[in-house]
């Protein structure tokens, strides 16, 4: 626990929030830090971290259950098995339908008994169909089955949605709303930057699916899939929910108008949205360090900006999180 903890200081937290995303970057080894005594925020984070832990398995509500299966990644099974749990509970929630569809998307043998009972995916995207997501992994779905006509078919069905929405805000506020009360005072602005890590942690993975079949080599083969690819990509950068899908739309959107339509997505498609990401993880780092300080003002006043950008996020989305954050710095100077 200790390595992890010290990657969330001061060091840490502008690459983890804002330039980078922690589920986009999960496989890689993360930095080791000198052994040192934690400071009060990283100890503040351990305790938050244990405490939300043990609460959640010892309850069987609907937002426990989907937070416990985030903690069961590595394990396939149990976090199936707890989605199902939290949906079953509270059906009417879209986070936990959509994070149930996207994870029995996995192809096992023999099918797991909590996805075969019914199409979640199909589901979602009849509930929430103004939505280009759900249309996003029909197509993928599709793909994996080498029906390539119904796969254009939902590409097209997703570009003409009018939203793309990953559910990172609502994923926040789940975590937000058991964060805060375990909070003591004085701790609430770093269970604001603890619920942010979390909800890193996307429910739905859409960058493998896009890539998958907005592939280049298909758009280049096909010119109505690369208007529809183009569609989607330009939707994306402009209305979706967070970071990491804007960014994705944003590439996807290049890539489609490019005359070649070769190589990976450019990460760099648009500069003003990568420059605000990274004037966004400065500005977290500042927050961080400030909520380190020993000086109460500095302290107070990094509490107060850590708890403003989670709820501005979840009342609107993370792009405008960042933007309303870095106006509010600009004011304390």
């Amino acid at each position: 626990m200790t390595s992890w903890l010290h990657t969330m200081t001061h060091r840490g937290l502008a690459g983890l929030f804002g330039c980078t995303l922690w589920a986009a970057n999960a496989a890689q080894p993360l930095p080791e830090f000198p052994q040192r005594a934690p400071t009060e925020f990283e100890s503040t984070v351990e305790r938050l971290n244990a405490a939300l832990r043990d609460l959640v398995l010892v309850r069987d509500d609907a937002r426990a259950r989907f937070i416990s299966a985030q903690f069961a990644r590595a394990d396939p099974e149990t976090l199936v098995q707890d989605l199902a749990a939290a949906f079953a509970r509270e059906p009417r929630e879209p986070l936990y339908l959509a994070s149930l569809a996207f994870a029995c998307m996995e192809r096992t043998l023999p099918v797991r008994p909590e996805c075969a009972a019914t199409d979640y995916l199909a589901q979602w995207s009849f509930r929430d169909g103004d939505n280009a997501l759900p249309w996003l992994l029909l197509a993928e779905r599709a793909r994996r089955r080498n029906d390539l006509a119904t796969m254009a078919a939902h590409v097209d069905k997703a570009a003409q949605q009018p939203r793309f929405d990953d559910y990172w805000s609502r994923m926040l506020a789940a975590y937000w709303k058991e964060l805060e009360p375990l909070a003591r005072p004085g701790e609430r602005g770093t269970a604001a930057m603890l619920a942010r890590l979390y909800a890193g942690s996307k429910p739905v993975a859409m960058d493998s699916p896009i890539l998958a079949v907005c592939a280049a080599g298909r758009m280049a083969a096909d010119e109505a899939l690369r208007a529809s690819c183009g569609g989607v990509g330009k939707m994306m950068a402009q209305r979706s929910s967070s970071f990491l899908a804007r960014v994705l739309g944003a590439g996807l959107t290049e890539r489609s108008m490019s005359a070649s339509v070769r190589g990976p997505v450019a990460r760099d498609a648009d500069p003003p949205l990568r420059q605000l990401q990274v004037r966004c993880g400065d500005s977290d780092g500042q927050v961080s360090r400030g909520l380190d300080s020993a000086d109460s003002r500095e302290r107070g006043q990094a509490i107060e900006l850590a708890v403003a950008f989670v709820v501005d996020a979840i009342a609107t989305d993370e792009t405008t999180a960042c933007e309303r954050q870095l106006a509010r710095l600009q004011r304390t100077k």
